[in-house]
């Protein structure tokens, strides 16, 4: 019994040692940040490329927004890229007046980016860590080459990836061929053949949560090009245009310059109403367990 005590008194020992010398050991410098602003306190960013329009976007009430060129609610994760600038680690640092800003492609810098009132001057990846080359103020810092989807020029794929505005409240959905409208608490359809309350509110609901697999800038000559799909919210009325159906659904919003690229699976709930219930069950009955099942009239008969 003392042996067994005395094993585990050396035992414990052991444990409070490692743990003494691990808490002990030299912990690594923290990096300084590339700017001294605390990611949580940039409210406003601008993206300036040259011989294109700034991107401005602005935080208010903590939701941020493109505000020129366009006006247009943004994608959360997109823009997280932007404001993690901020914070990035600066692997390295070096006076301005130690190095050749042409050779690092900062004299012009490739493009700018202005957190609140402190900008960014990008510059070329380091060839052989591939680090990037950020001026700030008079010093040059090498850091982790950044996500570079969000710093385009091309501000489309910081536009939100839903079509319509989240919690709109849509009144009136005009696709091809197809036109649902809200008739009090009721959806009514106008020009097809009639159909269930059920329906025309799965239709409705696919509408008010359709949402894109990427956002692309549309063709500048894309013009009237696609079919005219237009939805009425509350408050505004958004006009649309089909592009195609193939191989993805494809629909443009003009006003923004945006293209949205959709599952093709999509196209069978935005463009025309699901069949009823009842059909679907009949489609799906197939092989010897739909030839054995008994009539519809005759369920429950003796």
């Amino acid at each position: 019994m003392k042996r067994m005590q005395m094993n585990l008194g050396l035992a414990a020992a052991v444990v409070a040692l490692a743990v003494a010398v691990y808490v002990g050991r030299d912990q690594p410098e923290p990096k300084k940040p590339l700017t001294p602003i605390a990611e949580d306190a940039v409210t406003d960013i601008v993206i300036a490329h040259p011989d294109k329009p700034e991107v401005k976007l602005h935080k208010q009430d903590g939701q941020w927004r493109i505000v020129a060129p366009v006006d247009a609610a943004t994608d959360p994760f997109e823009v997280s890229s932007l404001v993690n600038l901020a914070g990035l680690d600066v692997e390295r640092e070096i006076p301005v007046s130690e190095l050749d800003l042409a050779e690092l492609k900062l004299d012009p810098p490739q493009y700018r980016i202005r957190l609140n009132e402190t900008e960014l001057a990008f510059g070329d990846a380091e060839p052989i860590t591939f680090r990037r080359y950020i001026r700030v103020g008079d010093h040059v810092a090498l850091v982790a080459d950044p996500p570079s989807a969000a710093l385009d020029a091309d501000y489309s794929d910081l536009v939100a990836k839903e079509v319509l505005p989240k919690g709109a409240k849509i009144l009136r959905i005009e696709v091809p061929g197809l036109t649902v409208s809200r008739d009090g608490d009721a959806w009514v359809t106008e020009g097809t053949a009639a159909a269930s309350s059920d329906q025309l509110a799965a239709f409705v609901d696919h509408w008010a949560s359709a949402r894109s697999m990427w956002n692309a800038a549309r063709p500048a000559d894309a013009g009237d090009d696609g079919q005219t799909i237009r939805v009425a919210v509350e408050g505004a009325t958004i006009d649309l245009r089909l592009v195609e159906t193939e191989p993805q659904l494809v629909i443009d919003r003009p006003a923004l310059g945006i293209r949205y690229t959709l599952s093709k699976a999509d196209a069978d709930t935005l463009l025309r109403l699901t069949p009823p219930k009842a059909e679907t069950d009949a489609d799906t009955a197939t092989g010897p367990e739909a030839a054995d099942a008994p009539d519809a009239g005759t369920q429950g008969a003796p």
